[in-house]
């Protein structure tokens, strides 16, 4: 079977490329950091975040596998892997959320209204989605979450806490599931909001992890919105929630394959007696271990990609790809670590640290990602269930 790129695509990365290239000998390229702009704190970070992804949003650049009837150039789901990939390659932003899952999901299953309202603002970048989804009380098993909206006419009125709200210092709106049933009702009574980060009784206060980069818990007093911001009908938001959890379960591994390129670019430098790490054959060998299960994330990024240019929502096959890529994302690092020895260690901005602190800063922030967008547990249990047809425990 050939997996290589068809001559259109390859034409089309080339386009793309030449593009970013324009970008950067015009003086707009932004500053490449080694922490990625989504997690950066600073606000001028953040307003050079927002310019370039407008500036992508502009020049038709986001959401370009959209049907052209949403303004999307209709383009395959391998050609907005390729430009999601080459963006993570140079460190650039990336639109993950407004376009990739609350755009996708929109198209699927919401309202023509909201189509109409929210689409235009996610293609030009003006609009920018964060996750309410984790509460104090409510991760893995977010059939618990506790945040209520009560509904007084043609608004509800929302109260609770939401945490570890990634983005909310930058977002436009907030992607919010509540609690519109019964408290006891767990799946059956929650309902998805589209929230206004702007609108009264919101509260934002940062939370910085232990790999120095921000999220945010979130409060909502008295919070009114109206009822025509409700995706789907009341209590029956799990199904928009699922299709939009699947979405977000499909990772690229362009992540991967630019951090295990900063690992070759290690083992392939000569030392002043013309040596490299590689020369040791044990290196090789964890190198080649290494390279094997990379490739294994890029074939399930890709089959996904084609799932998705198919107008297929992956399910099963999204929690396989996040389960094998964030586990991989975990033993890349601590590899690398192992490899480089004690100077690896060092942290960014520290004399004589290794590719300047990046395996360090990415082995503490790479466990995150095993439980993002539900713990690999879950994950294991979706794909016995919807991958191989096997019966739910219900001990």
């Amino acid at each position: 079977m050939d997996f290589s790129l068809s001559a259109e695509d390859r034409e089309f990365l080339n386009e793309f490329r030449q593009y970013l290239d324009g970008l950067k000998a015009e003086g707009y390229y932004p500053e490449q950091p080694l922490v990625g702009p989504d997690h950066a704190v600073e606000e001028e970070d953040l307003e050079k975040r927002k310019a370039f992804i407008q500036r992508l949003g502009r020049d038709g650049w986001l959401g370009i596998s959209w049907p052209v009837e949403y303004g999307g150039r209709g383009a395959s789901g391998i050609q907005q892997w390729l430009v999601m990939d080459e963006l993570s390659w140079r460190k650039l932003p990336a639109m993950l959320l407004g376009v990739s899952i609350i755009g996708r999901t929109l198209i699927h299953i919401g309202s023509p209204e909201h189509k109409a309202q929210y689409l235009p603002g996610l293609l030009s970048g003006e609009l920018e989605f964060c996750l309410g989804y984790t509460e104090p009380g409510a991760g893995t098993d977010l059939a618990n979450l506790q945040c209520r909206a009560v509904r007084e006419g043609d608004e509800y009125v929302i109260n609770g806490q939401k945490i570890y709200t990634t983005g909310a210092q930058y977002a436009t709106h907030v992607w919010l599931t509540v609690r519109t049933g019964d408290p006891a009702s767990r799946s059956r009574g929650v309902t998805v909001l589209i929230v206004p980060i702007d609108t009264p009784g919101i509260t934002v206060r940062p939370l910085i992890t232990g790999a120095d980069y921000r999220t945010n818990e979130v409060f909502y007093d008295d919070v009114r919105v109206p009822v025509a911001n409700r995706v789907g009908e009341e209590n029956e938001g799990w199904t928009v929630i699922s299709m939009a959890l699947d979405f977000e379960r499909t990772p690229t591994a362009n992540r991967l394959v630019r951090e295990f390129g900063e690992v070759m670019d290690w083992a392939t430098s000569k030392d002043e007696c013309g040596s490299t790490p590689a020369d040791d054959p044990l290196v090789r060998a964890e190198l080649g271990k290494l390279a094997t299960d990379l490739e294994v994330s890029r074939m399930f990024s890709l089959e996904i990609a084609g799932m998705i240019a198919k107008n297929e929502v992956p399910a099963a096959e999204a929690s396989m790809s996040k389960v094998w890529s964030t586990e991989f994302g975990q033993r890349l690092p601590q590899a690398a670590l192992a490899m480089m020895g004690p100077k690896a260690s060092l942290k960014v901005g520290e004399p004589d640290a290794y590719l300047d602190g990046v395996m360090e800063l990415t082995y503490r922030e790479s466990t995150v990602f095993k439980f993002a967008a539900g713990t690999n547990e879950v994950q294991r249990d979706i794909i016995a269930q919807r991958g191989l047809g096997l019966p739910r425990n219900r001990k």
